[in-house]
């Protein structure tokens, strides 16, 4: 049984699509001592459009059905909203006593005024509770939930329940500051306690921020009387305006600052009623609120927009940097990264740096893709919400779905790409999977002579390959890190993505269940490989790329695309030897700098009429060996179509096995050179490794290319099924005529 993730309560079966739904496991006076049971209804279709419609009706229906059994009169609250509740209670005392301890003396009558007016805001939460109306809380609720990082559902039947609560609680700390207003205290001091106890410690503060500040907000209340009207202040006391808003921001310096309070707006003109009130203060108080809110966070963390340079950016991103300092997209930041590191920028944000140009192109090859994933990916599952709200649970569900892609996906075939979205894209290949699974069952048929492993190969043969743990990981730690460049350019105070990280021993579980994908040794299968046109003739070309860069890469350990930018200009002879440069020059590319290097022509290659291809190149005037290949579009090289079109050919022939690539050739080389112990020093050399200790890194510049060419020559491969390109083999004495000098013998 398999379940179809990307749809709710949608499982396929092999007779068809079922709906099965979980009842809920608390049923008050509905007899059911299975826990677990579940609602499962047949659709009796095997078509995924057809079982889709029918499971988004069925659900619509169960919605209502699963309300009703679950309305009934006890608690509905969660540990999670309990620990809601509990934390707006304790930041409106706090933030009262944030207030209380920094204000100036004042008289008995305004001390007075404020328990008043304390009592009058009880009378309103006692009549919204009367009423059911949940107005007064909807915006505390929704701060403080911003900052414990949770989401609120507003349209759900928890909601109501978790405002009506919200009600009382808020009663009941009105309460206590109204005690606290007049002096009245019912418990010691932290600092009393923890002078009994007898018990050392840091610091007393409640809330610590992750900073060395203490962030608190303010949830202030209407303050309306009984008869709808907000009482005047005494004379010389200022009137702080009534607001349902929680975000007036009453922040403690830690060890040092007094504490610095930021309130709402003082010149705030009271209402005749109740009711319009609430809606009018609401609207306003929340936007004032947020202006404050987002002012103080930029004075806190000023945005560090001099780290970078602004020139190397679009137009439309800067203007986004200039236009918000706080509130920036998840597609504004992911496209801001994107054009910094095409810029050629480094990872470390929080300091200043300079754009090269040439890591930028690096960067653009290398890991380019993994950006235009991201900005389609993430936004179609997370939403162009800013950044900073992005659902952590909405993130969740699409690191799930991001394992479904395929391997191949938005490359190769139009079958991979994600035209009409990913969550289209993986419906269609689980609907592919199914049809091909079904078909190849029924081609195999009953027969006596079919077994359960035939069944489950065809089951296997039929299954689209999804994405790779590495391949996972890497998407999942692309999102994060244009997180972390956010926050360390201060555009952002926390970064929602940091749940994307991948932990080693997560990577390692994902990998268990996947084949192993190291390149391996080509073994006897080289010869089949070998007996393809490509080796076999007529050749039109001499020089044709299918030929000889396996065999440079067989017989010399180059990489591919050292092997496909190589011109008659990087050939020459020293003492007798023909040997060939591998360098950055002439538009060449090479992996690292220890990748450049000059290595003797293989005796095998040699006789095969390497050179002979050489003078060819030379006489007609080109400038590669292989004039007709072509740089891919994605990454500029020449090994990017070279890749696809000779893993076409292979697949053509009869000769394509996972693992078995043109750089397993590399490999191949690689473990010849390791099988006869000698220099591992010579072997790097040859190989364009990082040289294995400090001499062979200091000191290499003595080492004979003699010595080299008698290291490459135990690498020994019969290749005489072969045809030659120039006809029959050459000779010591016709090999050293093509370059017009005199040779060693091979």
């Amino acid at each position: 049984m398999a379940r179809v993730a990307h749809i709710p309560y949608l499982e396929k079966r092999p007779s068809g699509y079922f709906f099965r739904r979980r009842l809920p496991k608390s049923k008050v006076g509905i007899e059911n001592p299975d826990p677990r049971s579940a609602l499962c209804l047949s659709l009796r279709t095997d078509v995924l459009s057809e079982a889709t419609s029918l499971v988004r009706a069925l659900t619509a229906h169960t919605d209502l059905v699963v309300a009703l059994m679950t309305e009934r009169p006890v608690d509905h609250l969660s540990s999670e909203q309990v620990t809601l509740l509990t934390e707006l209670a304790r930041f409106q005392i706090a933030a009262h006593e944030a207030l209380r301890a920094s204000a100036e003396p004042r008289s008995e009558m305004a001390a007075n005024f404020a328990a008043k007016a304390e009592h009058t805001i009880q009378d309103m939460l006692r009549r919204a509770l009367a009423l059911g109306d949940r107005t007064p809380v909807i915006e505390p609720l929704r701060e403080v939930a911003r900052h414990m990082g949770l989401s609120l559902d507003e349209a759900s039947e928890n909601w109501r329940t978790l405002a009506f609560e919200a009600l009382r609680v808020m009663l009941d700390v009105s309460r206590e500051r109204e005690r606290r207003e007049v002096g009245s205290y019912d418990e010691p001091t932290p600092i009393f306690r923890l002078m009994l106890a007898s018990r050392a410690t840091t610091s007393v503060a409640a809330f610590p921020a992750p900073s060395s500040q203490i962030a608190v907000p303010a949830l202030a209340i209407p303050t309306i009387n009984a008869s709808g009207a907000t009482p005047a202040a005494p004379e010389g006391m200022p009137m702080v305006e009534a607001s349902a808003g929680p975000k007036a921001i009453a922040t403690v310096q830690a060890h040092s600052e007094p504490a610095v309070i930021s309130t709402p707006r003082e010149d705030a003109a009271p209402e005749a009623q109740m009711a319009p009130t609430l809606e009018r203060n609401d609207a306003v108080s929340s936007s004032v609120a947020e202006h404050d809110d987002t002012a103080f966070r930029i004075k806190v963390r000023p945005p560090r927009l001099g780290n970078i340079d602004l020139r190397d950016l679009t137009p439309e991103t800067r203007k986004v940097l200039e236009n918000k300092l706080r509130g920036i997209t998840l597609l504004e930041g992911i496209r801001l990264m994107k054009e910094l590191k095409c810029a050629g920028y480094g990872d470390k944000f929080s300091v200043a740096q300079t754009g090269d140009e040439a890591a930028g192109e690096r960067w653009k090859k290398g890991s380019g893709s993994k950006a235009n994933v991201c900005e389609k990916f993430w936004v179609e599952f997370v939403g162009d919400v800013p950044f900073e709200d992005a659902d952590p649970d909405a993130i969740r569900d699409a690191m799930k779905i991001l394992a479904q892609l395929p391997h191949q996906h938005s490359k190769g075939t139009d079958k991979f790409v994600a035209k009409n979205g990913f969550r289209t894209l993986i419906a269609e290949l689980d609907a592919e999977e199914e049809r091909a699974e079904k078909n190849a069952l029924k081609a195999l048929g009953n027969g006596p002579d079919v077994t359960e492993a035939d069944r489950e190969k065809v089951r296997l043969d039929a299954m689209v390959p999804r994405l790779r743990a590495e391949t996972r990981a890497k998407h999942q730690g692309y999102i994060k890190s244009v997180g972390t460049m956010l926050y360390e350019l201060q555009l952002i105070d926390h970064n929602p993505f940091e749940i994307c990280s991948v932990p080693n021993k997560l990577k390692d579980k994902w990998k268990r269940n996947e084949e192993k994908r190291k390149r391996i040794c080509w073994d006897d299968r080289i010869f089949n490989l070998f007996g393809t046109p490509a080796f076999q003739g007529p050749f039109e070309d001499p020089g044709h790329p299918f030929y000889w860069v396996p065999l440079l890469a067989r017989f010399m350990g180059l990489r591919e695309e050292e092997a496909c930018q190589l011109g008659p200009e990087d050939f020459g002879v020293d003492r007798g030897i023909a040997y060939l440069n591998v360098k950055v020059l002439n538009g060449n590319n090479v992996k690292s700098i220890d990748s450049q290097r000059r290595l003797p022509v293989h005796p095998t290659l040699l006789e095969l009429g390497l050179l002979q291809l050489v003078e060819l190149r030379r006489r007609a005037g080109t400038h590669r060996l292989f004039p007709n290949l072509t740089r891919g579009k994605n990454k500029g090289t020449f090994s990017e179509n070279f890749t696809k079109n000779w893993g076409y050919y292979r697949k053509k022939h009869g000769c394509y096995w996972e693992g078995l690539d043109l750089h397993a050739m590399r490999t191949s080389f690689n473990s010849d050179l390791m099988n006869e112990d000698k220099s591992d020093a010579i072997r790097c050399t040859l190989m364009g490794h990082d040289p294995v200790d400090e001499g062979a890194k200091s000191y290499a510049q003595g080492l004979k290319l003699e010595t080299l060419y008698e290291r490459i020559c135990d690498v020994e491969l019969d290749v005489s099924m072969i045809a030659r390109p120039f006809g029959t083999p050459t000779t010591a004495a016709q090999r050293g005529s093509v370059v017009g000098i005199r040779s060693v013998a091979s």
